[in-house]
């Protein structure tokens, strides 16, 4: 890019009759073009890197309004303002001086005799390479819009590779990426809306360098780009929806619309649960990623069932979007649907109990318990008897013995994990036995004690919930 005027040469130049009334800290910013304006909140009919030029009228009175009329234009990207001397400005504040400085954004002062035209013509002439440049970026830019693929309009670099600049489309509502990288969008930046099916905003860096003309055109671009992309998204969600609403009604082989959805054959699959506080983040930043998921709600949580390939994936992207996660064991017959969310929702709510970010049912698991609460609770109850209860009697006999079968029945190391001495262990192993009526030395009991212990979390989550 070829080297661009400065606020520092406009002020240089003798011509001009502009002085810098304050923010000389931003007097090297580069300014690619000149626009006058009167209309209230000009910030939003100039691009990044332009002067305003006003005779005043729009520009506030009083400290607190000029305050944030200074900060509306700076965080716009503006190069600077100058306000000509012709009487109709207000008073300028300490207040604007202050907000100028601090912020380094020159605020000019254009002598009455000078036109505004000059200012506009030398910025012009200074930059007439980079607008022949600017024309020829435009004329490539319709052309590599004409050449690309889905996934190259979903990632953006090839935009990006020509404007040399970071591009990024996000979904308002969901902070989803819609055109660039990662899954949710940096909150920083400078953000210019655009036209499409759902409210979106274009992303710049403060670093970004777009002239105006640049800015419209690839604006029109990302615009029909955004649009294709959230069009197969939200058909690619409301399938998912449907698809989960039949699986969930059907019974047994009765429906078979989660093999139909995948193209498999009994689908090895597994189900994750969560909660979000944007209902359409989850399956929004999915679709987007073209994955095979299909997601609803049910009960008031996310459910998102997927083939077992695309788990590492969407698992990495719920990871993004920093929610807590529980997933099922792999199921393949699509029946077992309701058993799969009881299985994910028990686990999603012993990893919030815990403070995990992701805990999954272990197949292992699968055959030792029964997959509904009142199998849990059974076994639970039916081999611990006063054990399961809350006294701290209770409590102290119940840990003692889940020690003893951690340590693989190894006496020592249950003492020395309890913090007891040896026969204190053996003291309360004979009290579990008297109350139970099991015994620690028999195989067969041990097994059942294994059970009760492998289902203890789960109870002790589910009798909170």
């Amino acid at each position: 890019m070829a080297k661009s005027l400065t606020i520092r040469d406009l002020v240089a130049s003798p011509v001009l009759g502009t002085r810098t009334h304050s923010g000389a800290a931003g007097l090297d910013r580069p300014v690619l073009w000149a626009h006058s304006c009167e209309l209230k909140d000009p910030a939003r009919w100039l691009q990044p890197h332009e002067l305003l030029m006003t005779v005043g009228m729009c520009v506030p009175a009083g400290s607190d309004a000029q305050r944030a009329f200074i900060a509306d234009l700076d965080d716009a990207g503006l190069a600077g303002i100058a306000i000509g001397d012709h009487g109709f400005a207000p008073p300028l504040t300490p207040a604007l001086a202050d907000e100028s400085n601090a912020r380094g954004f020159p605020v000019l002062l254009t002598e009455r005799q000078t036109p505004f035209v000059a200012l506009s013509r030398m910025v012009a002439s200074f930059g007439a390479e980079e607008q022949s440049m600017g024309v020829l970026r435009l004329a490539k830019l319709y052309n590599v819009a004409g050449r690309r693929g889905t996934a190259e309009k979903r990632s953006g670099r090839p935009l990006a590779e020509l404007f040399s600049t970071k591009v990024t489309v996000v979904d308002d509502e969901t902070s989803c990426v819609v055109i660039g990288d990662g899954t949710v969008a940096p909150a920083s930046g400078r953000r210019h809306p655009l036209r499409t099916l759902r409210p979106t905003h274009l992303l710049l860096e403060s670093e970004e360098f777009l002239d105006g003309l640049s800015m419209v055109h690839l604006s029109q671009v990302l615009e029909v780009d955004a649009n294709e992309l959230l069009q197969a998204a939200v058909d690619h969600v409301d399938r998912g929806e449907e698809v989960l609403t039949r699986s969930l009604a059907s019974r047994m082989d009765a429906g078979r619309a989660l093999t139909e959805h995948w193209g498999l054959e009994r689908p090895g699959y597994r189900v994750m649960v969560t909660e979000c506080d944007v209902a359409a983040r989850v399956p929004l930043s999915l679709a987007l990623t073209s994955s095979p998921a299909v997601c609803g709600q049910v009960d008031g949580r996310q459910v998102v069932a997927v083939p077992v390939a695309g788990v590492p994936d969407v698992r990495e992207r719920l990871d993004e979007l920093g929610l807590v996660v529980g997933a099922s064991a792999v199921h393949h017959d699509e029946g077992d649907l309701g058993g799969a969310i009881e299985e994910a929702v028990s686990e999603y709510q012993f990893a919030r109990a815990r403070g995990q970010r992701w805990r999954e049912f272990r197949g292992e698991r699968l055959s030792l318990l029964g997959r509904s609460r009142s199998e849990r609770e059974h076994i639970v109850q039916g081999v611990l008897g006063p054990l399961a209860g809350e006294d701290p009697k209770m409590t102290s006999l119940r840990e003692t013995l889940f020690a003893f079968l951690d340590h693989d029945q190894n006496w020592n190391e249950t003492a020395k994990a309890q913090n007891l001495h040896r026969q204190s262990v053996a003291y309360r192993m004979n009290r579990v036995e008297e109350l139970t009526g099991r015994s620690v030395r028999r195989t067969q009991h041990l097994a059942e004690f294994w059970l009760a212990r492998t289902a203890w979390e789960q109870y002790v989550v589910e009798r909170g919930s």
